[in-house]
């Protein structure tokens, strides 16, 4: 398989989200959401080398870059949050079948700072 493999993209108000099958330093296949064409994933769903299980990576400095790009109407910028999850979890499924083979993706990551991102994308 040739890397990176574009899985979608979208456009979701001013920001344009891209999402790839990649490469990831360990050489294993991984699951990036990019936007407005970073260098470096917003979200990477990463295979560790031991265990195989999917753990969920978020640059929280690349978070802190999409809240200056967030719709300033509260309505919206919440229609633009549910539209990004939808394009995150049709991303994901396809990444399970490609990337995962299916595998039961066990999150890692601390639920409390996902929940944190979405508070923070959706306040003013």
């Amino acid at each position: 398989m040739r890397y990176p493999r574009l899985i979608d993209k979208k456009q979701i108000g001013k920001i344009k989200f891209e999402a790839y099958i990649i490469e990831d330093d360990n050489k294993l296949e991984a699951f990036a959401i990019y936007f407005q064409s970073s260098k470096k994933p917003l979200l990477l769903f990463q295979q560790e080398n031991i265990t195989g299980k999917i753990e969920i990576k978020i640059n929280k400095t690349l978070v802190d870059r999409l809240q200056l790009l967030k719709s300033k109407d509260d309505s919206l910028r919440k229609e633009h949050y549910k539209q990004f999850q939808k394009f995150v979890l049709e991303g994901e499924q396809v990444a399970k079948e490609i990337a995962f083979k299916d595998k039961k993706l066990h999150y890692i990551t601390d639920v409390q700072l996902i929940k944190s991102i979405e508070q923070t994308y959706l306040l003013n």
